[in-house]
């Protein structure tokens, strides 16, 4: 089988790929999917999770606000895509295409997944692309499966690849 490396280096390196989100994972199963694919992008792309602090709060509005700034305050000024219920729906050979896109532009991508409660109104506006993975609302663990499943499913079909199911 060819190295699928060389399909997926833009100007000599790999893709650079970070996902942020706050908490951490807490159902097993989506942990290990997670994990799963994890293992399986990184020969594709140089992967990044970063897990910011959570709010402990039973106010779900402070909690919305508290999470928002520590985002933002991480991201910085760097350009980034929201998960978000509300967003864009993009089909598999789509997201692939846009994954595409970054590599032939060289940009690196920085995914940000909420929490809980969702984010602040400031980090939709702020965000550079707000992306929905479905209409239904899944658990940020759930999302952030799903979120590694489509990446991967993205370098397959970029790497000429068939999906392994």
């Amino acid at each position: 089988m060819r190295s699928l490396k060389p399909f997926l280096k833009m100007g000599g390196r790999f893709l650079k790929i970070e996902v942020v989100y706050p908490g951490r994972i807490k159902n097993s199963f989506a942990k290990e999917g997670f994990e799963e694919y994890l293992k399986r992008l990184n020969r594709f792309f140089k992967l990044s999770i970063v897990s910011i602090p959570s709010c402990r709060s039973s106010d779900r509005k402070r909690c919305v606000e508290e999470e928002s700034k520590k985002l933002l305050k991480y991201i910085g000024s760097r350009e980034f895509i929201l998960l978000d219920v509300e967003g864009k729906e993009l089909n598999t050979s789509e997201f692939s295409q846009f994954i595409g896109k970054h590599l032939d532009s060289a940009r690196d991508l920085t995914f940000v997944v909420g929490g809980v409660y969702g984010v602040s109104a400031e980090v939709k506006k702020r965000s550079d692309l707000s992306l929905s993975l479905s209409r239904m609302t899944f658990t940020h663990s759930i999302t952030l499966m799903i979120l590694a499943e489509q990446l991967y499913r993205a370098a397959k079909i970029l790497s000429g690849q068939p999906y392994d199911h």
